[in-house]
């Protein structure tokens, strides 16, 4: 089931996050860990290790780390701190994820995953790709009958980089990426929404790591000001532009009413979108 699903991918998130800190060459962890890190780093499964991550997450180190976990390229969610909060609970055998658990959780796309569900008395698809450099091949041809297309960025990935390619900036590879399919033959939808996600934990960072650390076209002052930074990306974004109508809108995930404010937003346009064509 989904639920079974996501216990396993919180699970996993949690040990792998702490291993890929402890595997970085700028972390230190003191003498008296030294037993705790052996302990994470040998672990295959969470519950191998849920003391040491306990211990571990207490220590300054590795708060330190995950604060500067941009600076020292770690691989790791920007939800790791709660899954390493809540490691105990993770680890427990009777653990069911919550509703919050599963939209704080890590897990990827790979391929194409179509959902097909009714509202209102209208049908809607909503087909689900893959944004790694590895999956782009096998989608970027296959939509030639779409009403939008909702283009999914992380505001909080501006200081990030790709998985894949250690030296290239997320947010630098998001703008790309999104002139390349806006542009793109093959996509030629009614409308184009941009969901720039992540909203509370950009809110969060900007605090300590400014925007203009990276960007040199946006001032100091502006890049201490939540509304001043996220006009900044949204407006890359809208440069990047090539399609004929963005719909862009400032998302937060875990707010179920901001969610729900989005995605009748989204609803309503679709359906004009689809009337259109149809000649209404």
């Amino acid at each position: 089931s989904e639920i079974a699903k996501f216990q396993s991918v919180l699970q996993e998130n949690c040990l792998f996050s702490m291993q890929h800190i402890l595997q970085c060459d700028e972390v230190h962890v003191p003498k008296h860990m030294k037993k705790d890190k052996e302990t994470v780093l040998e672990a295959e499964e969470l519950s191998a290790c849920v003391s040491s991550i306990v211990a571990l997450w207490e220590c300054d180190v590795i708060k330190d780390a995950f604060d500067k976990r941009s600076e020292y390229r770690i691989q790791i969610p920007s939800t790791a701190d709660y899954f390493f909060k809540h490691t105990e609970r993770f680890a427990d055998e009777n653990f069911l994820p919550t509703a919050e658990d599963m939209f704080r959780a890590k897990l990827k796309t790979t391929g194409i995953s179509e959902v097909v569900f009714e509202l209102n008395g209208i049908e809607f698809t909503l087909v689900d790709v893959g944004g790694q450099r590895s999956e782009r091949r096998k989608w970027l041809h296959c939509f030639d009958d779409v009403t939008s297309v909702i283009f999914l960025a992380a505001l909080d990935e501006y200081d990030m980089f790709l998985e894949e390619d250690n030296s290239t900036n997320r947010l630098e590879e998001s703008l790309r990426l999104f002139g390349e399919v806006t542009a793109s033959n093959f996509f030629q939808p009614t409308s184009w929404i941009l969901f720039l996600n992540k909203f509370d934990l950009f809110q969060q960072k900007i605090t300590k790591s400014p925007l203009n650390l990276y960007f040199k076209d946006i001032s100091e002052q502006d890049a201490k000001d939540i509304d001043a930074c996220c006009n900044y990306i949204q407006n890359r974004y809208m440069d990047n532009f090539k399609g004929s109508r963005l719909y862009p809108y400032i998302t937060t995930a875990i707010d179920t009413q901001n969610c729900k404010r989005v995605f009748t937003a989204v609803r309503d346009t679709v359906i004009t979108g689809a009337l259109n064509d149809a000649g209404f």
